[in-house]
């Protein structure tokens, strides 16, 4: 694999919406390719709404005035609520991609044509169980993923090629003038709503005496996967707050932030959350590192259904045309931050990587007597109340702009140009 001189991030991009109804024809033609037939899906999927993991439970809890809510299930689970939303997803894409793949609606898909692998975490493995139960029931589809403690595909570090300590702190300090301290002034008001939600000041009688979250220094460790850079203190913590908030919405609880969260509200403090994950996750050096793996394997599985030949270094099998990666919000994070991507879903914050969300990536070949394959790019998301009232069957769909490419149908050719002179190939490992 050959590396190119690196291109200038377009990272703005004008959202056009396409609400796909889960019976109607879904895929529109964008730029006029009206003979275009679908050939293949790949879909890199966030997990369903889960519990809060037992560090966000334990690192949060000082700047709380009141204790933090118990969840149902394990930390860290997908929740019966989370599971429940990914098999209507999974009709969905059913009701969406099934058709124009040739599938029988009556029938199971046909053997091999569907493939699924999900990341070794509960939650990414049974949500690629729920996925199969709504897409294809009783038809005995197998959910892959790796035995032990991680997946190179997910989680190429350490193993995979050597992090750059000096490189990867660059990364970050570089994109906020060498001080993260400023991103606190400059959010203040998202911070300010935080402190009221958490009710650390004033100190009200009958409360836990707490700390405020923006009075903590925001500094960075190379502590991540392999030595990547990582955030601490008071956006690492104002990011996890806003993300515990949202999955108690998604999860149609009750109260959400003792009952000081609305939808509003949330969609405030999630500017943190973003702002955190698109600093950490989504700067240049982490997403190279960490997910120039999984997206070459994307590429070569599109390339694989493109040619209707093997291709060396994917596992997909040549037959499989929906292909369905369950993963995690910083897997979505990471491929913007290669690509250059940028969307927004009407009724979210820019660029925001919901439980549930995925990026398709759909290959489509023209049947015209000069025959081309194209990629088309698109970002999936229910809407919170969609996800909140366990209605999630229609979610919203809007294309995504890859830069480097003529528009939104990117020439097959193109994007493996694209995607190969982004990549780095020392961090990329046979699948």
């Amino acid at each position: 694999m050959t590396r190119h001189v690196i291109r200038k991030l377009i990272t703005v991009v004008g959202a056009l919406v396409l609400l796909a109804a889960p019976c109607a024809a879904p895929a529109q033609t964008i730029t006029g390719n009206g003979d275009a037939v679908l050939r293949m899906v790949v879909i890199i999927s966030r997990h369903g709404v889960r519990s809060a993991t037992r560090s966000a439970a334990t690192k949060l809890q000082p700047y709380a005035s009141q204790p933090w809510p118990t969840w149902a299930v394990r930390p860290g689970y997908l929740t019966p609520h989370g599971a429940l939303i990914m098999r209507q997803l999974g009709t969905y894409y059913r009701t969406l991609y099934g058709t124009m793949l040739g599938f029988n609606p009556h029938a199971c898909p046909p053997r091999g044509s569907m493939y699924i692998w999900a990341d070794v975490d509960e939650r990414t493995v049974a949500t690629a169980d729920a996925i199969v139960q709504g897409f294809a029931p009783s038809c005995g589809i197998a959910v892959g993923h790796m035995a032990g403690d991680t997946d190179p595909l997910f989680d190429p570090l350490p193993g995979v090629g050597t992090v750059n300590k000096a490189e990867s702190d660059s990364s970050i300090l570089g994109a906020v003038g060498g001080n993260l301290n400023p991103l606190i002034q400059a959010n203040a008001a998202a911070f300010a709503t935080l402190e009221r939600v958490l009710g650390c000041t004033p100190h009200r009688p009958g409360t836990i005496p707490c700390k405020q979250i923006s009075q903590v220094p925001t500094t960075i460790a190379n502590d991540g996967d392999g030595g990547l850079a990582t955030l601490h203190g008071g956006l690492d913590l104002a990011g996890d707050v806003a993300e515990t908030l949202l999955l108690q919405y998604t999860d149609g609880q009750k109260e959400v932030g003792w009952g000081r969260v609305d939808r509003n509200t949330l969609l405030q403090l999630l500017q943190l959350h973003i702002l955190a994950a698109r600093l950490e996750h989504g700067n240049r050096y982490a997403a190279q590192a960490h997910s120039s793996n999984v997206m070459v394997h994307i590429l070569q599985t599109l390339q694989e259904g493109a040619t209707n030949a093997a291709v060396a270094g994917t596992r997909v099998p040549v037959q499989s045309r929906f292909v369905f990666l369950s993963a995690h919000d910083t897997q979505e994070t990471e491929i913007a931050g290669i690509l250059g991507l940028s969307w927004l879903v009407p009724g979210d914050q820019a660029n925001d990587t919901p439980p549930s969300s995925a990026l398709a990536f759909e290959l489509y070949s023209t049947t015209s007597a000069t025959a081309q394959s194209f990629v088309r790019v698109y970002f999936i998301e229910p809407t919170f109340d969609q996800m909140r009232d366990g209605q999630a069957g229609n979610p919203l769909r809007v294309p995504v702009y890859v830069p480097g490419c003529p528009g939104f149908d990117c020439p097959l050719a193109t994007f493996s140009r694209v995607v190969t002179s982004e990549v780095k190939p020392s961090f990329v490992a046979p699948w």
